[in-house]
């Protein structure tokens, strides 16, 4: 068995894609690039393949992951190739690499997760409630449960919120906890805040994994890495 790791970008109205709906864009276009698939066993047997983190619908992102297992080795070009002739310029892949296939799952290993928010115009209220929001000692919010709503302290899950006004925008990066520990959503925080006239724009940049010295991308990038970069 060959395990890829596959790097794709999701802009634009494939933002609007639910998770299930993504998944099947990939398997179509994997199915139509002639990949050769591992399939799960049992009755109804589907491609094994994972996402690193499930996006909620409406936020863009620079950089998703997507690990497939596959029957035969391909060329990691080959197979970006291919993949890009089956896909909408918005999903375009960027990179293709070659995974350990006994290594635990990227999905498995994902804590992290850094947003990029533009409010537009700013204003200085943003600032003093954001402020207000990084030392509150709980944050609770309400989320559907099984039966009714339950309410969730979201504090311990906001690891760094960094404002910056830029050219009369609010640029607001939230580095959030995620992945099956528990974890913030960006429309929490956003929440919380002052709203602009215009809707807030909310992107991905990168998922992040633990690394000997603090939270890295899959690629091994550090989290100053995107917050010195313009957007």
């Amino acid at each position: 068995m060959y395990r890829y790791r596959i790097v794709f970008a999701r802009e634009g109205e494939f933002a609007c894609l639910s998770h299930l709906e993504l998944q099947r864009t990939f398997i179509r276009a994997l199915r139509r690039a002639g990949v050769p698939l591992v399939y799960s066993q049992g009755f109804n047997p589907q491609p094994r393949l994972s996402f690193a983190a499930p996006l909620a619908v409406g936020i863009e992102s620079n950089r998703e992951y997507l690990e497939v297992d596959l029957t035969a080795c391909r060329e990691s070009a080959e197979l970006k190739s291919s993949l890009n002739c089956q896909l909408p310029p918005a999903l375009a892949v960027q990179k293709v690499q070659p995974a350990d296939p006994l290594a635990p799952a990227l999905a498995a290993q994902v804590e992290a997760a850094l947003y990029l928010a533009v409010f537009s115009p700013y204003t200085p209220e943003l600032t003093a409630a954001l402020q207000s929001v990084a030392a509150a000692a709980v944050l609770e919010v309400e989320r559907p449960g099984k039966d009714r709503q339950k309410r969730v302290n979201i504090r311990p899950f906001i690891y760094n919120l960094c404002l910056q006004n830029a050219s009369g925008e609010g640029k607001l990066f939230m580095f959030l906890a995620t992945g099956n520990r528990g974890g913030a959503r960006p429309s929490e925080i956003i929440d919380l805040l002052p709203r602009p006239a215009e809707r807030v724009r909310v992107r991905r940049l990168s998922v992040f994994i633990p690394g000997p010295e603090g939270y890295i991308t899959p690629e091994g990038e550090t989290l100053s890495f995107f917050c010195a970069r313009p957007y």
